[in-house]
């Protein structure tokens, strides 16, 4: 019990110079005055990412490739709508490639759908095509699973935001 009261002194004894430090003569304290005084904020970054911040969101960065350039500019906006999802699975040590290679065959097989490898952590994803109506997600999933019976337990019609071309 000694040693609780000792260490409680000590420490009373080490606030009462910070808390007197900390008070003005104002009564104020200085921390309190100090934050809400007006001041000037200067922000120090490279020209390059001002660049980056700046653009236009469907701007092409420099070493886009054209295929992605195009990709780029033939986007015009974000909308509800639908995909069809190929691939899922959270497994740490597969997963990944997994869902790369079965984007890599979605791709060759389907080249007319845009497919996305998406990571939501735990998940690993494949989603194709940006379709605005379910029934357009349903034909293209009768045609993926046609062709890749194997992921028939992943195969499924899900709602997602869409890029879309105007």
């Amino acid at each position: 019990m000694k040693t609780v009261r000792t260490i409680f002194a000590a420490i009373v004894l080490a606030l009462v110079p910070a808390v007197a430090l900390a008070v003005d003569d104002d009564g104020l304290l200085s921390i309190v005055r100090n934050i809400n005084e007006s001041g000037n904020i200067r922000i120090c970054q490279p020209e390059a990412l001002t660049r980056l911040l700046t653009r236009p969101a469907n701007a092409v960065v420099d070493g886009d490739s054209t295929e992605g350039a195009e990709a780029h500019r033939a986007v015009s906006s974000v909308r509800a709508g639908y995909r069809v999802q190929v691939f899922d699975d959270n497994n740490p040590r597969s997963a990944r490639q997994q869902a790369e290679a079965a984007n890599a065959r979605v791709h060759a097989e389907f080249p007319q759908y845009r497919s996305y490898l998406t990571f939501n952590s735990p998940y690993w994803c494949v989603k194709v095509g940006d379709f605005r109506t379910r029934g357009e997600a349903e034909a293209a999933l009768a045609e993926i699973r046609a062709a890749f019976p194997g992921y028939g337990a992943y195969l499924r019609v899900v709602r997602d935001r869409i890029n879309t071309r105007d």
